[in-house]
């Protein structure tokens, strides 16, 4: 059992490390759309259409990343049930 406690520690320092670097991902891409409509706004000799375009294109990055992060997430859930089992407990011990 000691085997699976340190699979499960593994799982979950993994974990952290994925959630924080996606969740990065999503404030920078909240930033960029944030500062990039702010110039949008000041940018009156662009036309219409390609300020739609930038914002399309900063709306479908974060889209990108929280469908990224539901994938993780989703996966983690598989490699938890694959390795831990529905009798292995979360500490690693059999019920």
């Amino acid at each position: 059992m000691e085997q699976l406690r340190m699979v499960r520690r593994l799982l979950d320092l993994q974990r952290v490390g994925c959630d924080s670097v996606i969740n990065n991902m999503i404030l920078f891409w909240d930033q960029t759309s944030h500062l990039m409509n702010g110039l949008l706004e000041q940018a009156g000799w662009l036309p219409e259409e390609s300020k739609k375009v930038l914002r399309d294109w900063a709306c479908s990055n974060k889209s990108g990343c929280e469908t990224l992060k539901a994938s993780v997430d989703n996966g983690y859930c598989l490699l938890e049930k694959c390795f831990m089992g529905p009798h292995v407990n979360r500490d690693g011990q059999g019920s």
